[in-house]
């Protein structure tokens, strides 16, 4: 059987990838499973509990979050990813790897941890590569308003950190996408707009 493609849909906070990919999801079915990071699993969505929801999240430092997305992330291949794929079933990932390079190595400032990235990375992706990974891109501050605008049961303690943060955060990704194939949507446009953009880069990777 032909493996299905596995497609990652990234963006800086606000880019509204969650919401295009629950009407995508509406769309499409069971043509493609859609799942997102941290989680997509069981023990992998206790581990999300932990890294965003805990009370002590916040004092967490990038080494130690590091460790915790990589712990659920092989989870989250071992029994969600790789069986999609192995299924011949396109998957659709709401954040990858590519989120915690631009978090932790250059959001929270652990430059050293860069090297070590790619290393770790060739452990556990293995064969297990993403085809394509899609990047909404949006202006930093309005992604911030946007954001805010949810409510605070959408909102978790990377939200509340500065705007250099995620300023480092953008510098972190567009540095993650040259070494991979992606594309780069511009998030600022209409959500129609996005989503009519998105839905042709998902049908050129498929």
């Amino acid at each position: 059987m032909k493996k299905g493609k596995f497609i990652v849909v990234e963006g800086g906070d606000g880019a509204g990838k969650s919401s295009q990919l629950k009407r995508l999801k509406e769309e499409l079915g069971e043509a493609v499973v859609i799942t997102r990071e941290p989680g997509g699993s069981q023990y992998a969505e206790e581990i999300r509990n932990l890294i965003l929801k805990s009370p002590h999240a916040k004092q967490a430092d990038a080494k130690t979050l590091f460790a915790l997305f990589w712990a659920a992330r092989a989870d989250h291949l071992k029994n969600t990813v790789l069986p999609a794929l192995e299924r011949g079933i396109t998957i659709i990932s709401d954040r990858f790897d590519s989120s915690t390079f631009a978090y932790q190595i250059y959001g929270q400032e652990a430059k050293e941890l860069e090297k070590f990235f790619w290393t770790i990375r060739d452990f556990y992706l293995g064969e297990i590569r993403p085809d394509l990974y899609i990047y909404l891109d949006v202006d930093i501050e309005t992604g911030l308003r946007r954001k805010a605008g949810q409510g605070e049961d959408e909102n978790n303690h990377f939200d509340a950190k500065k705007l250099d943060f995620h300023k480092r955060m953008r510098e972190g990704f567009m540095q993650f996408l040259t070494r991979v194939p992606h594309v780069i949507i511009d998030a600022n446009q209409s959500v129609e707009s996005v989503r009519k953009n998105l839905k042709k880069a998902l049908s050129l990777s498929l």
